[in-house]
């Protein structure tokens, strides 16, 4: 088909063209939406697929000029609007006279012709049965039946797996002439779907119905580069889209942004218009819509103004979907702030990080979409923010929009809530949680998140003083711990820890010093409490684990089981293979930034105990934490550093007793540098604070 004629937009004139198709017999009227004022009167020759002969069209000189106001609370405007008539001279001097009311007896018969029964045949809205689908197994009513006042019906299953739609003819009474060339042209069915379906919907009734059936209704919008339309875009009344074909892709509204250091970029034609309603002229639409979700594709090349594709872009293939952006580049040479204002959907949020990726995130804003008043729901776009808001909301919406997150930067007003929490102590552990001791919770408290790095000489208790921390943290805050510890047997570990929480030795042996064994009940609460708070990361096979296996399960307990601790006992159990350029120091500054990362993220204290090297000449004294085998960086990186050392010497002291050495705390709300003693329970593995 051909569509001849001038589409004048300047004055925001709307232009009506009623176009026959030879082949279908089918007239077709297009709605021409200007893009702005500020366009000028161009002349258009848009071809298609299909061509009927330069007769059929109608000349637009036969155009009927009046006022019409639009208004449907999301847009509303006086646009003077050129309506073409498809009609005889004659017929349009001939008085108007209203068409008359079809008969409900011939509605019926044609609607049962395909097995369509309704409860009445009155001009209205229905909901029935399917008859091609009988509704799925529900036998939902899911089908939509409307009669307009000439007796046109149409017809949608709103089933996904069905969507059988359809029209039946309508039968008018009275002459041929009569019934398509006299009186005023009456509101038919496509013009209601056009007023109830398509935004904006401010077109009165009657300026749509502008000859009876059949007939399709499309609006078209023009799409312009410097003047000239290069493009047009049209949708139907049930909303499906074409282009024409082969055309240049570009943005709608594009001579609207030229020179602009400010442009809003939005996912439809219609929220162009509803942002132009709300006094943004800077303001463009895509072309072809939002994906479905965000493409893995990571050869994409930002947009350039510099008139090249840049080198590796993936425009010719993968990107040719956003080429409208590069065909476009030159018009964001200027451009500091693009805002985002995509929809809220999937679709929309894939959109914008599409657009964020090849424009730049460092320049792009988005937009965040109210809730409807009264209603939990949220704006689905701009144009429905001005149908439930109004345009103050629309520039609302504008004027806050956020800053595009780029990842890694932030700005602590996006941590406010959990400084406010920090400050006024709502969470409960902004100090630490006491260790059970009130002798060492003065220079050490347990905080999440954290890295405790505790070293002392072999036999000096190290395992054993963690264990019984444990042990208090889970009797007084329920906290829940992943324990890999390689140098402990499981049946041997799971003694320890039941002698320490239950206070009764395991087995009547000599280190029980006559203290009576836990009794069965005992043991079998004893179990359960141990399968409740302690989950163990094991190795089993032959092959050394390595710290990026252990932090994996770990971060497995804490998703899986909520874990508030991990114990890592000893680091030289762990393999350290790494490659041969890299040296010791760094290999353990990048683990150990890996653990700490770990802890941080899933806010789970990691306890690593690590050994000392060998003392060449060594007289009983505590190591310091610059003795520890391997590197420095140990003490660099942790957030404590402990000591745990136990009195070897009769004369120096008792030997029960163990001193707890702080060397290092980072976080002076939770403690500092110092030292406590505890007395140790060899019978029950209990420490207790030394009074």
């Amino acid at each position: 088909m051909v569509l001849a004629g001038h589409v004048r937009a300047a004055g925001g004139r709307i232009q009506v063209t009623s176009v026959w198709s030879a082949s279908t017999g089918l007239a077709r009227h297009i709605w021409w939406l200007p893009v702005l004022p500020s366009l000028c009167c161009k002349p258009l020759q848009l071809r298609t697929c299909r061509t009927v002969p330069r007769r059929c069209v109608e000349p637009i000189s036969q155009l009927t000029r009046g006022k019409r106001s639009f208004y449907n609370g999301c847009f509303r405007t006086s646009l003077s609007l050129a309506i073409h008539r498809s009609m005889g001279a004659a017929a349009m001097a001939r008085e108007r006279e209203p068409v008359p009311r079809n008969n409900e007896k011939t509605t019926r018969e044609q609607l049962a012709k395909v097995n369509i029964i309704l409860p009445s045949y009155a001009p209205g809205q229905y909901r029935i049965v399917c008859p091609e689908c009988d509704g799925g197994t529900n036998r939902e009513k899911s089908l939509a039946v409307g009669i307009d006042d000439t007796g046109l019906a149409l017809w949608i299953c709103h089933r996904g797996t069905c969507g059988w739609k359809g029209s039946g003819p309508t039968k008018v009474v009275g002459t041929k002439d009569e019934a398509h060339t006299n009186g005023t042209a009456r509101p038919t069915k496509v013009a209601k779907e056009m007023k109830q379906n398509v935004k904006p919907q401010p077109i009165t009734i009657e300026s749509l119905a502008l000859q009876p059936p059949p007939i399709e209704v499309v609006i078209a919008f023009p799409y312009t580069r410097e003047g000239d339309i290069v493009n047009c875009k049209f949708r139907s009344v049930d909303k499906k889209f074409w282009q024409v074909k082969g055309a240049e892709k570009v943005l709608y509204g594009l001579d609207d942004i030229k020179n602009s250091k400010e442009i809003i970029i939005v996912e439809g034609e219609i929220d162009k218009l509803t942002l132009y309603e709300a006094g943004y002229t800077n303001c463009v639409s895509v072309p072809d819509g939002a994906p479905p979700k965000v493409s893995t594709d990571t050869n994409v090349s930002r947009v350039t103004s510099d008139g090249a594709v840049p080198k590796g872009s993936t425009i010719a293939t993968q990107d040719k979907k956003y080429e409208y952006l590069y065909n476009c580049r030159e018009y964001f040479t200027n451009a500091t702030r693009i805002v985002l204002a995509t929809d809220s959907d999937e679709p929309g949020l894939a959109l914008a990080e599409e657009l964020a990726r090849r424009l730049g995130r460092e320049r792009c804003w988005r937009v965040k979409w109210p809730k409807r008043e009264g209603e939990a729901a949220v704006c689905k776009d701009a144009n429905e923010v001005l149908q439930y808001l109004g345009p103050e909301a629309v520039r609302n919406v504008i004027e806050t929009s956020e800053l595009y997150p780029i990842r890694g930067l932030f700005q602590f007003s996006q941590f406010f809530k959990e400084i406010d929490d920090y400050y006024h102590l709502r969470m409960g552990d902004e100090r630490g949680v006491s260790t059970g001791w009130s002798g060492l919770d003065s220079i050490y408290r347990v905080v999440p998140g954290e890295l405790t790095v505790v070293t002392g000489v072999p036999n000096s208790g190290k395992s054993e003083w963690i264990d019984a921390l444990l042990c208090n943290l889970s009797r007084d805050y329920n906290w829940t711990f992943a324990l890999c510890s390689m140098e402990n047997k499981v049946r041997e570990h799971a003694r320890k820890l039941l002698e320490k929480h239950l206070k009764k030795p395991f087995f009547d042996a000599p280190y029980a010093n006559s203290i009576s064994r836990m009794d069965k009940g005992a043991f079998e609460r004893g179990k359960s409490w141990l399968n409740q708070n302690f989950f163990l990361i094991r190795c089993e096979d032959d092959e050394l684990p390595s710290v990026d296996w252990v932090l994996d399960l770990a971060k497995a307990a804490v998703l899986r089981h909520g874990v508030r601790g991990l114990v890592i006992d000893p680091y030289n159990e762990l393999d350290h293979q790494r490659p041969s350029s890299q040296t010791e120091t760094e290999y353990v500054s990048q683990m150990l930034t890996r653990v700490k990362r770990f802890a941080q993220h899933h806010d789970c204290h990691v306890w690593f105990v690590a050994h000392p090297k060998q003392l060449q000449v060594w007289r009983g004294e505590a190591p310091g934490l610059y003795d520890i085998s391997g590197s420095a960086h140990f003490i660099n990186k942790c957030d404590n550093g402990l000591v745990i050392h136990r009195n070897r010497d009769p004369d120096a002291g008792p030997l029960d007793q163990v001193q707890v050495l702080v060397r290092k705390v980072r976080n002076k709300a939770a403690g500092t540098i110092g030292e406590a003693t505890l007395r140790y329970d060899r019978a029950t593995g209990e420490y207790a604070d030394v009074i």
